[in-house]
């Protein structure tokens, strides 16, 4: 009953998240994870209605509680490295993208990322190095 409640709530969340209405967003993940504690996708959301909220700390902390009900999500890792890419915390951007890749080495958004903070640090070579990488994984391979 409670993880069906759960789900509705979430639903009304994504729904939410979509139109861009970060408060009720917010409010309908809190109430999904209020019911089932571990539902590690209404965390995943909310860390993501926070951040487009502009509350990078409450993000931060939401994905870090995320980390504990599933450790080693890439996605995490890249939605932390997106929390800090915000609040130019490029180090620790860089550190969690990098995490993110290790978990899933075909993480097409995450070698984008990583790009990205290469971009912004000035380190061009790696930057190209890792553009690289992501177009071959955009790429079908032709000899399979």
């Amino acid at each position: 009953m409670k993880q069906n409640q759960a789900k509705v709530y979430y639903q009304a969340g994504n729904d939410f998240l979509k139109k861009r209405n970060y408060i009720k967003a917010i409010a309908s993940y809190k109430q999904a994870i209020k019911l089932v504690p571990d539902y590690f996708k209404a965390h995943c959301n909310l860390g993501v209605a926070y951040k487009c909220a502009g509350l990078f700390k409450k993000a931060e902390e939401v994905y870090i509680k995320a980390l504990k009900i599933k450790p080693n999500s890439g996605v995490i890792y890249n939605n932390l490295g997106n929390v800090y890419m915000s609040t130019n915390r490029l180090k620790e951007a860089e550190f969690f993208y990098q995490k993110a890749i290790k978990v899933y080495p075909k993480y097409k958004e995450a070698y984008y990322n990583l790009g990205q903070v290469y971009y912004f640090t000035g380190e061009t070579k790696k930057a190209l190095e890792t553009r690289v990488i992501l177009e071959k994984l955009r790429s079908p391979s032709k000899s399979n």
